[in-house]
């Protein structure tokens, strides 16, 4: 015989299973998820996406650490090794940082807040204005320091192999060289607000201009232009150029041809090559299939550029300026860089941070 006060008991219990069941329902198997869209870090959103992975986009600083601990001051170039690790142009800084693959920074060349030009290991080394940042078949980082182009093998020693006359850029800081990529025959491409180079590594008196003319220069721009150039398996050269194209040149070619976008054209618009635009092409990658992955700031957005030069957006919000994590399209702090894994995982420094990006 059932007793008058068992009765509620029961119906308590009936009432909190249908309850769970139907939060099930609604969220999926596991539950609720919290979805992180501040880039301040911690959850690190779906396994497709954009996740925090080291300093804050809205906060600068100079300070070791793990993950959102630690702090990145203008963090521009961005190269990563055979074993994962990434490698920051932390420009304000004046220092090359190093992140592990477990998201923990430490300084590899240069003495974070002194700034100058001096040869030595680690942090005897000192940079006036870390830019963009290589890293050759043999992983040595090669990274555009004003007019110097420096050197810093994988045990942290620097040097200066390479300095250009500043007199080619009038004694426009802002026209010094801003890009850079490393090919498989001992050739820089160097991209400057007045030219693109290609110069021997061994001798840098042996180069070749691959273009030239004048770069727009955006209001308020104090740091040097920069236009992205990446080099691809068979050493073909793909360049933002002056033109606001993706232009490129075989590793045998004596200038550029274009490839992707209108010329003179600054937009957003996605399609083919003769339909896309873009606004200021800042860093640029290469996958191991031969597509491109574009850092087109201003627009704030990463931009794939497939092998038959079809244009697409892979990530970000047009106009946009605020870190969203999550799933994508998401946004971004202003860019300034971008690398990729073998595995096609992105990297890019947006704001004062290091965040990854994994596409579908």
């Amino acid at each position: 015989m059932t007793t008058e006060s068992a009765v509620p008991a029961r119906l308590r219990v009936r009432l909190l299973c249908a309850g769970i069941a139907a939060l099930l329902c609604a969220c999926g198997p596991g539950g609720p998820k919290r979805e992180t869209d501040d880039g301040k870090g911690g959850d690190s959103g779906p396994s497709t996406g954009i996740s925090l992975l080291a300093g804050d986009a809205t906060t600068g600083g100079s300070v070791e650490g793990k993950g959102a601990a630690a702090r990145f001051n203008t963090p521009r170039g961005i190269a990563i090794d055979t074993n994962g690790n990434l490698y920051v142009a932390d420009q304000l800084n004046y220092a090359i940082r190093k992140i592990a693959p477990d998201g923990t920074v430490s300084t590899f060349a240069g003495k974070r807040g002194a700034s100058g030009t001096k040869d030595g290991k680690g942090s005897n080394a000192l940079f006036s204005q870390p830019t963009a940042i290589t890293i050759d078949g043999s992983g040595n980082l090669f990274v555009t320091d004003g007019v110097a182009i420096r050197k810093i093998t994988p045990d942290g020693d620097v040097s200066t192999p390479i300095t250009l006359p500043a007199g080619d850029f009038g004694g426009d800081n802002r026209r010094f060289p801003g890009g850079i990529a490393a090919d498989g025959n001992g050739h820089l491409i160097v991209t400057t607000g007045n030219d693109t180079r290609r110069i021997e590594i061994a001798n840098p008196r042996n180069w070749t201009r691959l273009e030239s003319g004048t770069a727009e220069i955006l209001p308020g721009v104090t740091a040097p232009v920069t236009r992205g150039v990446a080099v691809n398996a068979d050493d073909t050269a793909y360049v933002a150029d002056l033109q606001r194209r993706i232009g490129r040149a075989t590793s045998s070619a004596s200038s550029l041809t274009p490839f992707a976008a209108t010329s003179g054209q600054a937009g957003k618009a996605d399609g083919n090559a003769s339909q896309a635009t873009f606004q200021q092409v800042v860093g640029l990658c290469v996958d191991k299939n031969g597509n491109l992955y574009a850092a087109d700031a201003v627009n704030n957005t990463i931009r794939k550029i497939t092998t038959d030069a079809v244009v697409s957006t892979a990530a970000g919000t047009a106009g946009a300026t605020t870190l969203k994590t999550g799933k994508l399209l998401g946004s971004f702090a202003t860019l300034r860089g971008i690398a990729i894994a073998p595995d096609g995982t992105l990297y890019a420094t947006s704001g004062n941070a290091v965040v990854k990006i994994v596409l579908p």
